[in-house]
């Protein structure tokens, strides 16, 4: 990539400290590297050049969509070694400098993009991979007859601007979640375009091959 681990790590340091002043250093060094591992997957063989140059992965603490993605799995890793005061820190940090709620005890997939994510929350879900969102996005749960519901979400999903999932909705592989839909328990089938608001939604049924067309230029499949 084209910083080193010794630049993040002081940027990452920098910023906390900026707010903090109980950074706890060795843990921030400790799970560097499963974050940076994390984008180098995230990111390699895309076939846009800010991610992927087709030799090596692009990473800028510099462009803000690849920074939050960055903090959100720095947070998550901080989580996952069980440091949670640091792990609190930096997705805290991730909300003041990026408008987005990105909680670190919920697992995002291995590919994962966004494009504008301002004002986004990424809740408790089960993220299928090859996810892409935009803008105002909402995934989180619901509570009915005293259960707290969550979604599931398939593989290559796209949420457009202002799309919220809620509740005990399933979202099938290949779907696009079109602007300002609003879907709370409800069943989305495979190879689908949705919109609508929920109870009135509208469902126009695609192949995989369409649905894959429309998100090659993203993932490079």
């Amino acid at each position: 990539m084209n910083y080193s681990d010794v630049d993040i790590k002081k940027i990452v340091l920098h910023q906390l400290r900026s707010y903090w002043p109980d950074v706890n250093e060795a843990a921030i060094s400790k799970a560097m590297p499963d974050a940076l591992n994390a984008i180098e997957e995230n990111y390699r063989g895309l076939p846009n050049k800010r991610y992927f140059n087709g030799n090596d992965v692009v990473f800028s603490p510099y462009v803000s969509v690849q920074w939050m993605n960055f903090l959100y799995r720095l947070s998550n890793a901080l989580y996952k070694e069980k440091e949670i005061t640091s792990a609190d820190q930096v997705y805290y940090l991730n909300k003041i400098m990026h408008s987005n709620d990105w909680f670190y005890a919920v697992d995002l997939p291995v590919h994962f993009l966004c494009e504008h994510p301002l004002g986004s929350v990424l809740g408790r879900a089960e993220y299928g991979d090859f996810f892409f969102i935009y803008q105002g996005v909402t995934v989180g749960g619901n509570r009915r007859n005293g259960i707290l519901e969550y979604p599931s979400i398939g593989n290559n999903v796209i949420l457009f601007a202002n799309a919220t999932v809620l509740g005990d909705t399933h979202i099938g592989d290949n779907v696009v979640v079109a602007a300002d839909t609003f879907l709370i328990n409800e069943r989305i089938p495979d190879n689908c375009i949705v919109f609508g608001k929920s109870p009135d939604i509208t469902i126009k049924v695609k192949t995989e091959e369409e649905i894959k067309s429309y998100t090659e230029h993203i993932w490079g499949w």
